[in-house]
């Protein structure tokens, strides 16, 4: 990160541990509010290019500002510098390993889809064999922030050791007489004379370490990793890439990594790698780098992820896609799909419908539409675009991905009165919507005495909310799911 000027030295970040600390020392967590203050006459602050408006208060100014729905780098703007700083996901919510896993299992499934697709245009699916992959990419993207934060650690303390050198030296800066030089002295047959100049041992402090020799390889493999991604023709990923290469390889040619020999072949993790905090998360991370080659799909079928809570729901849509297609009730998947002239497309987007045909009349929907003019369902007030529909023939099954809080769930599950009482069977003229479920990663100590997920109350009042949460069972939603099934066709 590059260091505040003196204009940039005087925006503050109240914490309420540490209270008044430099702004770009924070620890920022998404979808949060912080405040802000500012000492200073000349006062032009931007968060992601946008102006914050500041009021004065004795001498001083004050703003607050809600960080992003979503975790990754921060562009501040401040008094003519450009600086970056890091949004950090929030503990209650989910973890960048969550984060991880929700992309590799999108894509995980997306690939068994595709068998199930009915398209015929060629396309590199699997990306089991390359070197490079989009999920793999994207944890580059999401974490490079945190390789960032480490090296300096480790360049400023990295691990030394005393090694002996034998060299010659004048007598005079011989400070403690060492067997090496008895015994030459000797040899050289000077017995009570002395030379000027004698041969000694002298202890040095040195760097090059087999940790460090790995740290050098590892860097030198990233950098010839982010080359590839260079020369890829998606001009997103290129340009951050080229961004990224030039910051490795100022750190290959620092003052601390050119005494170090490189580390050639296989490596292995050591004592020093296990208990060291800062050393530890380095080899982490790289040992986390290589994990998405066995998982990756190619560049030539690609996902496009914003925020967070998008990724959630799609992660979300694409679970319950895989409990029906493992339930054998998914017919064709070909409307998960977009071709085009430059490949096949993942087809999940905001706001553009994706439809799978399910047995029995069936289908599932991502960003399905309802309005005044629909065919067989519509409102009779507003548009409403639930996230993930079942639909029968005559009514349908909501979930609804919130990636909210606890505190939250209230307001959200407010919001799904809109879906189940304004959407209408248009020729029974009754409402639609047999219940609507929230989907949350709320984690289990929050669960306590929120009656929204008791079946009890899901059953009486037609919506609740489900636990669904990256890396936990999900037998729970998968039941959920099949009795839906089981109502529509009934």
């Amino acid at each position: 990160m590059e260091q505040l000027n003196s204009g940039g030295s005087i925006l503050e970040l109240w914490d309420i541990q540490q209270g008044w600390i430099p702004f770009l020392d924070a620890f920022l967590t998404e979808a949060t509010e912080y405040k802000l203050r500012h000492k200073g006459d000349y006062l032009d602050v931007r968060i992601q290019d946008i102006p914050l408006p500041f009021y004065q208060q004795q001498g001083c100014y004050y703003t607050a500002f809600i960080t992003p729905f979503q975790f990754g780098e921060l562009k501040v703007y401040i008094n003519g510098g450009n600086y970056e700083t890091y949004i950090y996901p929030d503990g209650r919510k989910m973890t960048v390993e969550q984060f991880t896993l929700m992309l590799v299992e999108i894509l995980e499934e997306a690939n068994c889809c595709f068998q199930l697709s009915g398209l015929e245009t060629q396309v590199s699916a699997s990306g089991r064999n390359r070197d490079i992959s989009w999920t793999q990419w994207c944890y580059i993207e999401q974490s490079f922030f945190q390789l960032k934060q480490l090296f300096p650690k480790i360049e400023k303390q990295p691990f030394r050791h005393l090694e002996k050198f034998s060299m010659t030296m004048k007598r005079e800066k011989v400070k403690q007489s060492e067997h090496l030089t008895l015994q030459w002295l000797d040899k050289s047959g000077h017995g009570d004379v002395i030379p000027s100049n004698v041969q000694n041992v002298k202890i040095l402090e040195t760097s090059n370490l087999y940790e460090n020799q790995v740290l050098k390889q590892q860097l030198h493999e990233l950098y010839r990793l982010l080359r590839q991604y260079e020369r890829l023709a998606f001009e997103g990923a290129a340009g951050k890439a080229a961004k990224y290469k030039g910051v490795v390889e100022r750190w290959l040619n620092s003052p601390f990594l050119t005494e170090i020999t490189e580390n050639k072949g296989p490596y292995s993790i050591t004592q020093k790698f296990r208990k060291h905090p800062v050393y530890r998360l380095w080899y982490l991370w790289f040992d986390n780098l290589y994990k998405h080659n066995r998982e990756g799909i190619g560049f030539d079928y690609p996902i496009s992820l914003k925020d967070t809570f998008q990724l959630y729901e799609m992660w979300c849509y694409m679970k319950i896609v895989k409990i029906l297609r493992e339930s054998g009730f998914v017919l064709n998947t070909s409307g998960l799909f977009k071709t085009t002239k430059d490949g096949i497309f993942l087809n999940l987007a905001e706001n553009k419908v994706s439809q799978i045909h399910l047995t029995g009349g069936l289908s599932i929907y991502y960003q399905r539409t309802y309005q005044y003019d629909s065919k067989d369902f519509h409102t009779y007030t507003q548009r409403m675009i639930p996230d993930i529909v079942i639909e029968g023939k005559k009514d349908f099954i909501i979930f609804d991905p919130k990636y909210r809080v606890p505190n939250n769930l209230g307001t959200a599950l407010g919001e799904m009165h809109k879906y189940r009482d304004g959407i209408i069977n248009r020729d029974t003229g009754k409402r639609a919507v047999r219940v609507v479920f929230i989907l949350t990663p709320t984690k289990d100590e929050q669960l306590e005495g929120l009656r929204y997920f008791r079946e009890d109350f899901q059953q009486t009042y037609g919506l609740g909310a489900i636990q669904v949460l990256p890396g936990f069972e999900d037998e729970y939603l998968k039941g959920k799911i099949l009795k839906s099934i089981k109502s529509l066709r009934g």
